[in-house]
């Protein structure tokens, strides 16, 4: 005897690749590249709110259009399937890929209820690591006659000053897709009907003022580097020395980022203006040096090595 057993979907999702559309490449809902997953962030269904710290994933499976059906399990970090009572909500939440910035849907029905639209639009925005067609692909042509306009990059980095990355920094331009940062600090800003001349670039770091750069050139069918200003150098000491050491900007917030090898680089704020500025490196015995560093916008500056000879017993 054969049992059948047929299970009801609880959610469909309709995931779209933003630039294809965009860029009239693939028509009007153009499917993502590659694999596409959902996380299951809150539930505020009321009295039973909850937040999930290690959100589950959901377990789903795609039909032949394209499109993501949620059954209701979750499967959370250790692989075990579990089963959650959809039907209360509205529910938050995250989308990931390796090609498409994360993205954050908030009060989403599961089941579809109201005017909410089933299939969910999942609108997803290219990442840095999207593979951008290397010609400038036109988009549909205008029925105008006007040459349509190449695409233009944008990349760049949001850097703390030890050079590590500033997660959750938001970066707008006119005419580009919004860049929402992850962990590394990278973006690519799209201009998926192109640009030329100057552009004003804005980064909004979390719990800080945004920051509008001027003057920023972009080209058509062509990719802009925007360079956070740095300082860089080496510390040539003991191996054992280095490990405590630190190098500090008079006037510049935090520290510098150190290497075990002593190399170290300092990352200024995005909108730093030319300066000479001090630089101090300090071992953990006390002892330090200072140099003076003339700093460019948008480049980087190579400091004079800091040499400090190992402590001798008599020196101490």
């Amino acid at each position: 005897m054969i049992e059948y057993r047929t299970r009801t979907a609880v959610r469909v999702f309709d995931p779209v690749d933003q630039f294809a559309r965009d860029r009239g490449l693939e028509g009007a809902r153009p499917r993502p590249i590659g694999r596409v997953r959902l996380f299951l962030l809150a539930d505020h269904t009321p009295g039973a709110e909850r937040v999930f710290p290690r959100p589950p994933e959901f377990v789903v499976g795609r039909n032949t259009h394209g499109y993501v059906i949620s059954y209701g399990d979750l499967r959370d970090d250790g692989g075990r399937v579990l089963r959650h009572a959809f039907g209360g909500g509205p529910y938050d939440l995250r989308v990931t890929s390796a090609f498409y910035q994360t993205a954050d849907f908030t009060g989403v029905s599961i089941p579809a209820a109201g005017a909410q639209a089933e299939p969910f639009e999942l609108l997803l925005r290219p990442a840095y690591g999207y593979p951008f067609p290397q010609t400038a692909v036109p988009p549909v042509p205008d029925l105008t006659g006007a040459p349509p306009p190449a695409l233009a990059l944008v990349r760049g980095s949001v850097l703390a000053p030890d050079f590590t990355g500033v997660a959750n920094a938001r970066v707008t331009a006119p005419g580009a897709t919004p860049y929402r940062t992850a962990a590394d600090g990278e973006y690519v800003l799209v201009f998926p009907r192109g640009a030329s001349g100057p552009v004003e670039v804005t980064i909004a770091v979390p719990g800080a003022p945004p920051v509008v750069l001027p003057a920023v050139a972009v080209t058509s069918g062509g990719t802009t580097a925007l360079a956070q200003t740095a300082l860089r150098g080496r510390i040539s000491a003991p191996r054992e020395e280095i490990a405590g050491a630190t190098v500090r900007v008079t006037g510049a917030p935090g520290a510098a980022g150190v290497r075990r090898d002593g190399v170290w680089a300092y990352c200024f704020p995005a909108d730093q203006a030319a300066a000479s500025v001090t630089v101090t490196a300090a071992m953990p015995d006390g002892r330090s040096l200072s140099r003076t560093a003339a700093v460019t916008p948008r480049t980087t500056t190579t400091v004079p090595e800091f040499s400090f000879p190992e402590m001798r017993s008599s020196d101490a």
